[in-house]
C-alpha cells in the first residue's frame, strides 16, 4: 500500500482534462475516441508517476531530514 502512494494516484485526476475536448466536440458517444483517450489517460498517469518516483529517489537524503516526508516508504528505508 505504501508503494502505491509513490505513484500518487490522487494526482491522476488532472489527466481527466484530456476528455474535455471530446465533450465540447460532441463526441462523448464515439467509442473509438473514448478508447484512445483512456489509453492516453493511462499513459499520462504512468509517465507522471514515473517522474514522481524518480524525483522521490533523487531527494531521499533531503526528505529524510524533513519532519513530514521522512515517513514516506523510501525515505524511511522500507
Amino acid at each position: 500500500m505504501q508503494y502505491l502512494k509513490l505513484l500518487r494516484p490522487a494526482h491522476w485526476a488532472k489527466n481527466a482534462f484530456l476528455f474535455i475536448p471530446l465533450f465540447f466536440a460532441g463526441e462523448l458517444t464515439n467509442v473509438d475516441k473514448i478508447i484512445e483517450l483512456i489509453k492516453a489517460f493511462v499513459a499520462f498517469s504512468l509517465i507522471a508517476s514515473s517522474i514522481y518516483i524518480i524525483n522521490d529517489y533523487r531527494d531521499i537524503e533531503n526528505d529524510r531530514k524533513h519532519p513530514k516526508k521522512a515517513s514516506a516508504p523510501w525515505q524511511a528505508g522500507r
